[in-house]
């Protein structure tokens, strides 16, 4: 459990780069109004692009960053699935020791 838990620590930190460019350029080309709105404009309507990803899909790395996705997800899941088991069994040992007492006490 605790190399899940350190594999999703490391993948969550391999991505904080990431966030803070996108965050950094987005920062740097929006203007805010006197309320702090950012207006939306005509160019906003024509824009086709997202440059981050165009470059991902030109190098070559947007599959690098599907698989990455994926295999965190898959970890997530497996992990809910295990956890989903062990909680049933536990379940199950519990109201089994709950129905012997109860028949227990009725013949006495």
């Amino acid at each position: 459990m605790k190399n899940i838990y350190l594999l999703l620590l490391i993948f969550s930190f391999a991505f904080l780069p990431f966030a803070a460019i996108a965050q950094a350029e987005k920062t740097d080309q929006t203007e805010t109004t006197k309320n702090g709105k950012i207006p939306v404009t005509q160019r906003d309507y024509e824009n086709t692009e997202v440059a981050m990803a165009d470059t991902f899909r030109e190098d070559g790395k947007i599959y690098v960053v599907v698989a990455v996705l994926a295999t965190i997800f898959a970890g997530i899941v497996v992990f809910l699935v295990v956890t989903e088991s062990k909680l049933k069994k536990l379940e199950d040992l519990v109201y089994s020791e709950r129905k012997s007492k109860e028949t227990t006490h009725k013949v006495l």
